[in-house]
């Protein structure tokens, strides 16, 4: 990798947390809520350090402190619940392990510290080589759709071709047909009108 690209951004220790998790929810597709939720959670890991983990994690969501992040965030009892059971959802996972598992503990490689200078992270784009994929869904959807047209179209014009020349209404129903569906109109055959010989007689005296 030849071009490096360094970007210093100021911050301070009520912004730095939320700051990180900014920078990586390209690969944990946090809400705002559920990142400044974590944000806290992760400052707080950091400040009760000297605790072991186990009741760190217990004591970080204990009803105390539960109700000290709601304040800081001004968020309802109610949602922030809602918040913490999806931060322990499955769905919300990192390198394949959930944010917050189900004994409290942040995931390992979100326990991040910073210091009095701040904090640096690097993230390297390795560039790989993209697998042939097979057809789209959109392009197999058009073949199916071409395919089936075809399929009516060679069966109306076998049902219609396919009956006695000499009925009249089936010969309409060719005429249709080869309009409709834009069939050489020279194999249709011509209609002849019929005429009849009629006359009025005058009103009897």
């Amino acid at each position: 990798m030849k071009q490096r690209k360094v970007i210093s951004l100021p911050t301070n220790e009520g912004k730095i947390y939320r700051q990180i998790l900014a920078f990586m929810n390209f690969m944990l597709n946090l809400t705002p809520q559920e990142r400044d939720v974590l944000a806290e959670l992760i400052k707080l890991n950091n400040e009760y350090e000297a605790l072991p983990p186990d009741k760190r994690a217990k004591f970080i969501l204990s009803t105390d402190m539960r109700k000290e992040i709601r304040d800081v965030l001004n968020i309802e009892e109610k949602q922030f619940n809602v918040i913490l059971s999806r931060l322990k959802s499955t769905k919300k996972s990192f390198m394949g392990t959930q944010l917050l598992n189900d004994q409290n503990m942040i995931h390992p490689q979100l326990q991040f510290k910073p210091d009095q200078d701040g904090f640096q992270f690097e993230v390297n784009l390795i560039m790989t080589t993209i697998p042939p994929t097979t057809k789209k869904f959109t392009e197999e959807l058009d073949e199916a759709i071409i395919d089936k047209n075809e399929e009516e179209q060679k069966f109306v014009e076998e049902s219609i071709w396919g009956a006695d020349i000499k009925d009249p209404a089936m010969e309409y129903a060719k005429a249709v047909v080869n309009s409709e569906y834009d069939i050489d109109a020279s194999k249709a055959p011509v209609l002849e009108e019929e005429t009849f010989d009629f006359s009025i007689a005058p009103p009897n005296d």
